[in-house]
C-alpha cells in the first residue's frame, strides 16, 4: 500500500531566491525612476543651459544605468546584512532617498521651482550620502556604487544651480 497519500505534506521553503530579491529591488528602483520621469515631464525649451550641459539623450541613458546600479547596490546590502533590523533600516534609508529622487523632477521640470529644486536636491544628496555610509558598512561594492552615483547627483546639482541662476 502506498503510504505517501497519508503523510504530512513537507513544508516548502518560502524564502525568495537571491535573483528574485535582486529583480524586486532593482525593478522597484527602476519603477521609481520611470514614475519620476513621468511626473517630471520635459525641461522648458526656453531655459538657458549652463556650460557643460549634456545632450538630451544622455539623461535617460545615465539615469537608467544609475537606477540599475543603485538597485544592485541595495540588493548587495540586503544580501550582505544578516541582522534583520539593520537590513530593514538600510532599506528604509534607501526608500527615503528614492522618495527625494522621485519628487525632484516634479519640482524642477513640471513645476519650474528652480530654487526649491536646489534645496530638494541637497536633501537628495544628503540622503544618498547617508545611504552610501550605511551600505559601505555592509558591503564595500555597494558603498562604492552609491559614491559613483553621488558624483552624478553633484553634477545634477551643478546643472540645477546653473539653470536657476541663468533663468531666474
Amino acid at each position: 500500500m502506498d503510504m505517501t497519500l497519508f503523510t504530512e505534506p513537507q513544508p516548502q521553503n518560502k524564502k525568495l531566491k537571491p535573483w528574485m530579491v535582486a529583480l524586486i529591488i532593482i525593478g522597484a528602483t527602476l519603477l521609481i525612476g520611470v514614475v519620476g520621469s513621468l511626473i517630471g515631464g520635459k525641461m522648458d525649451d526656453t531655459y538657458i543651459q549652463p556650460p557643460m550641459s549634456p545632450a538630451d539623450w544622455v539623461f535617460p541613458v545615465v539615469w537608467t544605468i544609475n537606477y540599475i546600479a543603485i538597485g544592485f547596490a541595495a540588493f548587495l546590502t540586503f544580501q550582505s546584512n544578516q541582522v534583520a533590523a539593520r537590513r530593514r533600516n538600510d532599506l528604509i534609508w534607501y526608500g527615503l532617498h528614492l522618495f527625494f529622487n522621485l519628487l525632484w523632477p516634479l519640482f524642477f521640470f513640471r513645476l519650474n521651482l528652480l530654487a526649491f529644486s536646489i534645496f530638494w536636491l541637497v536633501l537628495n544628496i544628503v540622503s544618498a550620502i547617508i545611504v552610501a555610509c550605511r551600505f559601505y558598512k555592509s558591503n564595500l561594492a555597494a558603498g562604492i556604487i552609491i559614491i559613483v552615483y553621488i558624483m552624478w547627483l553633484f553634477y545634477a546639482f551643478y546643472l540645477n544651480c546653473g539653470v536657476a541662476v541663468l533663468n531666474i
